[in-house]
């Protein structure tokens, strides 16, 4: 029983704390030599997946038009997954610079980006969200990596913001925060495990087939695919796009219960990047994704074998408190229906607790669910509805001026 808390308890604290702390020692030994050039000369699409997004879609459209890079070798495509509000013909009067493909049948964002892909003309793919706003250079710094043939996917910054009074709304920006600098020491590595779905490019030979027979993360799968042929994943922090976090008091994590189901649903695809062989890859995976993924069960193990270890000594009654502290403190925050924005500090344990039972319970889905909706379909949990970037060419490439914020890169 002894050492079975301790493997799990060196579990969880490995994939929260040391392997964050390994990366950098890690990249003193193994950090990628980037090669940049003019990405001026690249051709390339930006695909974007549009359902019922006429709150948006134009603030989309002109965001486009003026980032800073050649409209001539920008082809942008927009699909419309069935929208039947005035999504169609809002990008209909942008054409021919806007190639709209209208689909008359709902099939989710995985559909569609397989539909998009194939009619792109480009060399690089851009994948963005409909509700992500650019920095005015983001492109040109996204896409400068790609001079190096070692790259196979470049991700951008996405920065959260709080859109409201939600204490899961707070406790999303910390962790993203938090995330983005692990994605930023993982991309020294060249093993960024998941790109940010409102912000990435690859290779289009690279791009392979999402599939649809199940709700599934299509950023995730795109970018392990990219892991799984041999380049590297990137991360690029001055490719700025912007979102809000969910106007919904537990909208994040109804979100989080999505993507865990979504990435249970495939876990035979992703189980081969475990492969030792693969190197950092597997070292990545395994401490960043899947230990995460079941974490919840991690925690679960931990505090029953830490209950029938109290009779052993002081320390397992120490660790056995900071649990019910910990449990307690979340407790609270669900009983204010998770309102309480005083202190961040109390917010963090609300928040662990939260989206570690949100990945359970996608958890189970993806084990008991058959079915995850038709052609892997989900609806989308609304996080902004317009999130405008304001930033002058002759600004700081550096500085972002947002609508409610002013934040630095």
């Amino acid at each position: 029983m002894e050492i079975l808390f301790l493997v799990t308890a060196g579990l969880l604290v490995h994939t929260y704390l040391l392997y964050p702390v390994s990366l950098p020692l890690l990249s003193m030994f193994f950090s990628l030599r980037r090669k940049q050039g003019n990405p001026g000369k690249l051709k390339v699409t930006m695909v974007i997946a549009a359902h019922n997004e006429e709150r948006v879609i134009e603030e989309k459209i002109r965001n486009c038009f003026d980032l800073e890079f050649p409209r001539k070798n920008l082809e942008i495509l927009i699909g419309s997954d069935a929208s039947t509000d005035k999504t169609n013909s809002i990008i209909a009067r942008y054409a021919p610079d806007v190639k709209l493909f209208a689909f008359k049948q709902r099939g989710g964002k995985a559909a569609v980006l397989n539909q998009l892909v194939p009619r792109a003309h480009g060399d690089i793919l851009v994948f963005c969200d409909a509700n992500t706003m650019l920095l005015r250079n983001a492109l040109q710094k996204l896409l400068a990596h790609f001079e190096d043939p070692s790259i196979g996917c470049v991700c951008g910054r996405l920065i959260l913001h709080d859109a409201g009074n939600s204490a899961l709304g707070i406790g999303e920006s910390i962790y993203w925060n938090l995330e983005s600098e692990i994605k930023k020491l993982e991309g020294k590595l060249g093993i960024v495990i998941g790109a940010n779905g409102g912000i990435y490019a690859i290779r289009r030979e690279l791009f392979e087939r999402i599939p649809v027979e199940k709700t599934v993360m299509d950023d995730f799968f795109v970018t392990t695919r990219v892991l799984k042929s041999g380049k590297a994943a990137i991360y690029e922090p001055q490719a700025i796009g912007s979102e809000e976090t969910s106007l919904e008091t537990y909208g994040e994590f109804h979100r989080k219960v999505r993507i865990s189901q979504a990435n249970f649903n495939l876990l035979s695809k992703y189980v081969p990047l475990l492969n030792p062989l693969r190197g950092l890859v597997a070292y990545g995976f395994f401490s960043h994704k899947f230990l995460r993924w079941v974490a919840p069960v991690l925690m679960m193990v931990l505090i029953v074998s830490n209950v029938l270890l109290l009779t052993q000594g002081v320390f397992y009654e120490f660790t056995f408190a900071a649990q019910v502290l910990l449990y307690s403190v979340a407790a609270l925050g669900y009983a204010r229906n998770g309102q309480n924005r005083k202190s961040k500090l109390l917010l963090i344990p609300f928040y662990f607790v939260s989206m570690n039972v949100a990945l359970l319970i996608g958890m189970f889905r993806a084990m008991f669910q058959r079915k995850a909706g038709k052609g892997g379909m989900w609806s989308r949990i609304e996080r902004s509805d317009i999130f405008r970037i304001e930033a002058p060419v002759k600004s700081k490439p550096s500085a972002v001026r947002l609508k409610v914020n002013e934040l630095s890169s």
